[in-house]
């Protein structure tokens, strides 16, 4: 029995911080459809001015990364990203003048090259390789970055030369798609499974303590059936939250407000 009651106590207390949160509503504001085939979406980055996507043909095995021109929703700029087996680009972040990029092997457990690009060019800046499958892909700017494997069951915290400076559990049950850090707070959009029922949610993890502080669950009118608003690409900006959950040719962004 004494057995018993110190393993419910310790997954109580695992539990305990998500539990806690109570979640804040929010409805889509406004959205924007791209008019390109995007194939297989995977991550968003965005400006004022720029969305950065990355995408997957699976048909074809190639990664690819967009720089789309936000007044016009226009691919002005485009690049494979393809190495050898790695062709899955997932979730990505603009940080300090680089946008970081993950390649992975399209299977849990595999490799990684982590790509710094230059936003406007696209071109390589900075590479380095990670014996796992990188889904999603954060930075802070001054040299820390946080790396979510496939279903984001861990995440690493890496210098920006690959080396490994911690690794812990995902404090949720939420699979992580795409992540973004911003002021010590890692946000991340995924799909929340509760019972018979699932939520599309962003949660704000503290990278200080590793555990959940806010929650927000994301409602409105997909432009297509069969998916939901945090499938896939996710970006912060100020106090709005961008989403991009649909493959092309139908691809679309959606905005919504933190305030």
């Amino acid at each position: 029995m004494k057995s018993t009651l110190a393993t419910t106590f310790a997954v109580l207390l695992f539990v305990l911080p998500a539990a806690s949160v109570e979640p804040r509503q929010l409805e889509v504001k406004q959205s924007w459809p791209i008019d390109y085939a995007t194939h297989h979406v995977q991550g968003l980055a965005a400006t004022d001015d720029t969305f950065w996507i990355t995408s997957v043909d699976r048909a074809a095995k190639a990664g690819w990364v967009y720089k789309v021109d936000r007044p016009t929703m226009r691919v002005a700029r485009e690049r494979q990203l393809t190495i050898g087996e790695q062709y899955h680009p997932g979730g990505v972040q603009l940080a300090a003048g680089k946008l970081w990029v993950p390649l992975a092997e399209y299977r849990p457990r595999s490799t990684s090259t982590i790509l710094a690009l230059n936003p406007n060019s696209l071109d390589t800046e900075a590479t380095f390789t990670l014996d796992d499958h990188i889904g999603a892909l954060a930075a802070d700017g001054r040299g820390t970055l946080y790396a979510g494997n496939w279903d984001c069951r861990q995440i690493y915290v890496l210098s920006e030369d690959g080396t490994v400076k911690r690794k812990v559990d995902n404090p949720t049950p939420v699979a992580y798609q795409d992540f973004e850090y911003h002021d010590g707070l890692l946000w991340g959009g995924g799909r929340l499974r509760e019972d018979s029922r699932s939520s599309a949610v962003v949660d704000v993890i503290d990278t200080s303590t590793w555990k959940l502080r806010d929650r927000y669950v994301l409602r409105g009118e997909l432009k297509s059936s069969g998916s939901d608003f945090t499938r896939e690409g996710l970006s912060k900006l100020g106090k709005s939250l961008f989403v991009l959950p649909e493959d092309g040719p139908r691809s679309t962004v959606y905005r919504f407000s933190l305030e």
